[in-house]
């Protein structure tokens, strides 16, 4: 398939992956909106019995994603050991989703209880053998940031526009379950989806792939919980997830009696789930510029409030006011999606406080620590929603609920979800890992990759590779002789692939190139310089992690942290007799390395996008695009692997206008520079 949108992945195959989370929510999606009022009002399960089952099998879903996980991790085929379980685990999942909401006419209460508990229990364990292989399909898909963020994209917009479809489908089924044959109507309409889902699947394993080898690494439990004792911000993040996903699901388990007693009518709920939706997605697209602009402990906070003031109007929305409970479920969507996204956001930089304090780095089992106490917050919120309606006397199938069960339904789906949103805020006030604090982390973590890496190209233990400092930081021997080593890094057109080589052998040394010069980007579709707007649109919506979401992000953290390890490698071997390098991140990964000097060159834009017209034969306009594009993508990728910012001038020894000057000028500049700072040969001083 041809390249689209500045990554290796065709447009058709990420629709042909998200069609896989339509599936997947059909049945996920169903279950979380309408099992409840499906139990209470069509099976005949008492509220609070229908609210034990919810919660248990929340729960036993947590267990579920774990034993899932070990195992598909064991698996391989011909297809590989990820999209087969689309076809092996979606078929025996179908069956259990038509079974649990086919329960039979005229059985007993208990025997219903019987049937709920027992095909609810099964659901959850072929769910998770569809959706943590299908989770895990994204990181093996592709290793390029760009794509990766589209899939994730994707993946989000199909999550909401089939709780939509859904909602419209299925919520005027319940405006009157006593009606003649509201059984059997349910058993078709879950029977059809049950076969769409079953046909999007096989879509998803056709046009799909594996082409990311599979990480050697296992999750080992005892490691994970020895980095757990010790991870302050990992256990505030996951008390913090209990206390919203409870809020979330208490409310949204008990939502349809909400429309169907407060609001009036049931097919209103198509009408939230749109402003939920709209909500959510609104806000993932901002989502990167809030936590630019306040960091992430803010964002979560300030989007926790909004959650709570949503709850709150749903509290005291009018009877029968669509408007306002309109509004109130977009405050929602806005709120808890914006706080999930954040939460999985937060996972990723406790990752990194884990390793930092214990050595330990573990995305998968951090990431299932996370992902088990989302379930029981799930489970606990729907027992909790269903045992507040059932106090207050709601009565099944009824035309009208009395005053007093009004005023229940309206505690679980307002009150006491803002009541467990302020204390998720309230615990997340303790969070205690700052931007500053994880930034310092990283450049720690990075500094220990160096000089792991650095010791096994050279031979050195940890005590040969520190020398004397020379007075400007840099400590660690990082080549095998003292040979000049220069890192380069341009804005665009800036010269450096006619300046690099130059230095290089003014100095006698190697030049080693970026690893994707300009000419490559623009040689790709017209979509990487000027991407459509409903790209940039669908990559933003990354941010939006779904639910179900935890073990992707811990996969794209794996793979991540393997390329930085990888990129660190080649840098080291590039200068490893000395040398030149072009990016690369080379001006981070050496900026301890003794000897080196790190050197960045910029020129006026207008300048930059005359030679960048000149050398790739392009209009001046689209030179300016591609230069804004591939900055845009160098930064990001140098963001995602080693948290950084190349253009700040923090990290060069010297920062040159070339658009005032020659190249010839700026080479003699440049190694004039590195002579007077390092003016002896032998550039590494005796040791003390």
């Amino acid at each position: 398939m041809a390249r689209r949108n500045g990554g290796e992945l065709s447009t058709g195959r990420v629709v042909s992956y998200a069609m896989g989370d339509v599936a997947n929510n059909i049945s996920f999606g169903l279950t979380s909106m309408f099992l409840m009022v499906y139990m209470t009002d069509i099976a005949g399960v008492p509220a609070a019995v229908g609210g034990t089952i919810y919660g248990v099998t929340k729960i036993w879903a947590g267990f579920c994603d774990l034993f899932a996980g070990n195992t598909v991790d064991r698996f391989n085929s011909r297809w590989g050991h990820l999209r087969p379980w689309l076809l092996m685990g979606g078929v025996p999942l179908a069956i259990c989703f038509v079974l649990l909401f086919s329960t039979p006419a005229g059985i007993s209460e208990r025997t219903a209880i019987a049937w709920i508990l027992l095909f609810d229990a099964a659901f959850q364990l072929c769910y998770s053998f569809v959706n943590i292989p299908y989770g895990s399909l994204s990181a093996a898909m592709t290793q390029d940031s760009t794509d990766r963020s589209r899939l994730s994209g994707a993946r989000s917009i199909a999550a909401s526009v089939t709780g939509v479809a859904l909602s419209a489908v299925v919520s005027p089924q319940f405006q009157n379950t006593a009606a003649e044959g509201v059984r059997q109507k349910f058993t078709y309409t879950t029977l059809a989806l049950a076969l769409l889902a079953l046909v999007l699947y096989a879509i998803c394993f056709k046009n799909t792939r594996e082409v990311v080898p599979r990480s050697p690494g296992k999750i080992n439990l005892a490691r994970t919980l020895t980095m757990v004792k010790q991870n302050r911000p990992l256990v505030v993040l996951c008390s913090g997830a209990l206390f919203m996903l409870g809020s979330m699901y208490t409310m949204s388990a008990v939502a349809m009696y909400y429309t169907r007693y407060v609001l009036g009518h049931a097919s209103w709920y198509t009408f939230l789930a749109l402003a939920q939706a709209v909500g959510t997605i609104l806000v993932a697209s901002i989502l990167p510029k809030l936590t630019v602009a306040f960091g992430k402990r803010k964002a979560y906070l300030a989007l926790g409030v909004v959650a709570v003031l949503g709850y709150l109007v749903i509290y005291l929305v009018p009877s029968g006011s669509l408007p306002v409970a309109v509004l109130a479920w977009f405050l929602f969507g806005a709120g808890t999606g914006g706080t999930n996204a954040m939460m999985f956001s937060m996972q990723a930089d406790t990752v990194d406080y884990g390793e930092w304090k214990t050595d330990i780095r573990s995305e998968g089992g951090s990431y299932s620590i996370l992902s088990f106490i989302r379930k029981c917050g799930q489970g606990i919120g729907g027992a909790l929603g269903a045992a507040i309606i059932g106090a207050f006397g709601y009565v099944a199938k009824a035309p009208a609920q009395s005053p007093g069960a009004l005023h229940g339904i309206r505690l679980a789906t307002g009150a006491v979800p803002a009541v467990l949103a302020v204390a998720a805020v309230a615990v997340m006030f303790l969070y205690p890992l700052t931007a500053s604090q994880h930034r310092s982390l990283v450049g720690e973590l990075n500094d220990r990759r160096t000089r792991r890496a650095a010791g096994q190209t050279l031979g050195l233990d940890a005590q040969e590779l520190t020398v004397v400092q020379l007075g400007d930081g840099r400590s660690t021997r990082l080549t095998r002789s003292d040979a000049p080593v220069i890192t380069l890094f341009e804005r665009e057109g800036s010269g450096g692939t006619e300046i690099g080589p130059k230095v290089a052998e003014a100095l006698g040394v190697s030049f080693t190139a970026q690893r994707f010069s300009s000419r490559q980007i623009a040689q790709m579709d017209d979509d990487v310089v000027t991407p459509s707007g409903f790209d940039r649109f669908v990559r933003s919506l990354s941010w939006s992690a779904t639910s179900e979401s935890a073990l992707a992000q811990a996969l794209e953290e794996s793979v991540d942290n393997r390329l930085a390890d990888q990129a660190t490698r080649e840098v080291l071997e590039a200068v490893s007799d000395g040398g030149v390098v072009m990016g690369r991140n080379s001006a981070y990964i050496l900026h301890s390395a003794l000897g080196a000097f790190h050197v960045r060159l910029t020129a006026p834009l207008a300048t930059r996008a005359a030679r960048v017209a000149d050398r790739l034969e392009v209009p001046v306009t689209k030179a300016e695009a591609l230069i804004s594009t591939e900055e845009a993508l160098r930064a990001q990728l140098s963001e995602r692997l080693f948290h950084w910012d190349p253009y700040s001038d923090d990290y060069y020894d010297l920062v040159i206008n070339t658009g005032s000057m020659t190249y010839d000028q700026a080479v003699e500049m440049i190694v004039g520079a590195y002579l007077a700072k390092y003016p002896r040969t032998d550039a590494t001083p005796p040791k003390a």
